[in-house]
């Protein structure tokens, strides 16, 4: 296959102008500084995690201690909504009839927003069998309500 022809033979004394390039050869040294190339990279970079141990009783250094956010949660539930934080506190607004009650939920959320002007989030928490067009009332209640950064949990958020 690979080879060259150097037959002497041709008109007039001229050398045969016909070649062959050596290709297997070829491909072989490309190969093996292909290998060669793969095997001395710097692969390790690549899995490597930056992680430094802290021991007890030392401080992180220049970093203050997390500032402890009190979680404000909205619970839907199929008896109605329970607006209830991480602080403990908890109010109930109960279902009037089969319905839930709205206008008492914005109540209480506005109250909520006088107390905590600053705050922006809110977590929704539906429980398990509540009607979905009744989580998405809550939602926007609670949006229409100054509560912009409104997310969404399962109903153990608290």
């Amino acid at each position: 296959m690979g080879g060259i022809n150097l037959d002497g033979g041709g008109h007039g004394g001229k050398k045969a102008v016909d070649s062959e390039i050596p290709l297997i050869p070829f491909i072989d040294l490309l190969l093996c500084c292909v290998m060669f190339l793969l095997v001395t990279a710097v692969w390790n970079q690549l899995a490597r995690i930056d992680a430094n141990q802290q021991q007890p009783g030392q401080q992180a250094p220049d970093q203050p201690p997390p500032e402890e956010k009190i979680k404000v949660v909205l619970q839907v539930q199929s008896t109605g909504y329970v607006l209830a934080s991480s602080a403990g506190d908890r109010i109930e607004v109960p279902k009037s009839g089969d319905s839930y009650d709205i206008e008492s939920l914005r109540e209480k959320l506005r109250e909520r927003k006088n107390m905590e002007p600053n705050r922006r989030d809110l977590v929704v928490a539906p429980e398990d069998g509540v009607l979905y067009a009744d989580v998405i009332t809550a939602m926007d209640v609670v949006v229409g309500e100054g509560f912009p950064e409104m997310s969404l949990s399962d109903g153990a958020a608290l």
